[in-house]
């Protein structure tokens, strides 16, 4: 049973932590000025490990896993991730080429943030469905991904110089698109 777990849980750990490094390393050229690469790394690797050590833990105490079974997964799911976000750091400390297109790379980072929390709730809570890791999904991602777009808005009006109209258009864009797709996808699973 160990091992179907490993080969089942393990790679989608590994996929979410990836998908969680690539959209904080989005998100952080998106937002940082000084040194993106190494602010994605500081701000992924500890909360990685939390989300890690979390995993460990429901294997533990709720799965009734050992924790020698349990500390052989630890490594893999945390390392990788870990691994593929200070590879990222290496290759592009000042973050990776954007270029001019803000609006698309918010999007992208918020469908990718979305599906990250999709897949953890999945993961993370016990015998979760599809249709409660999902609405979980929605109600953390929802609230969440608002706050980084108040943010975008408030350094585009602030340190950008641009009107408030302005950003009250980008921040429409940017908050209710990737918002959708959590919407849509939780309606499709309930409708089955």
């Amino acid at each position: 049973m160990f091992c179907e777990v490993i080969a089942v849980r393990l790679p989608r750990f590994v996929v979410a932590g990836i998908l969680l490094a690539g959209s904080v390393l989005l998100l952080t050229k998106l937002f940082a000025a000084e040194a993106p690469g190494a602010v994605a790394f500081g701000v992924f690797t500890p909360l990685w490990l939390a989300l890690s050590v979390v995993n460990a833990g429901i294997g533990v105490f709720s799965a009734g896993y050992r924790p020698g079974e349990e500390a052989m997964v630890l490594l893999p799911v945390f390392g990788v991730p870990a691994l593929a976000a200070g590879v990222a750091w290496w290759i592009w400390p000042d973050g990776p080429p954007l270029g001019d297109v803000r609006l698309l790379w918010f999007i992208v980072a918020g469908v990718a943030l979305w599906a990250v929390i999709a897949l953890l709730a999945g993961l993370l809570i016990p015998h979760a469905t599809k249709e409660t890791a999902l609405r979980t999904a929605v109600a953390v991602f929802l609230p969440v991904w608002l706050a980084l777009q108040v943010v975008n808005l408030l350094i585009g009006v602030f340190v950008e110089d641009y009107s408030v109209g302005e950003e009250l258009v980008v921040l429409l864009f940017t908050f209710a698109v990737p918002a959708a797709a959590p919407i849509v996808a939780s309606r499709i699973v309930q409708r089955g």
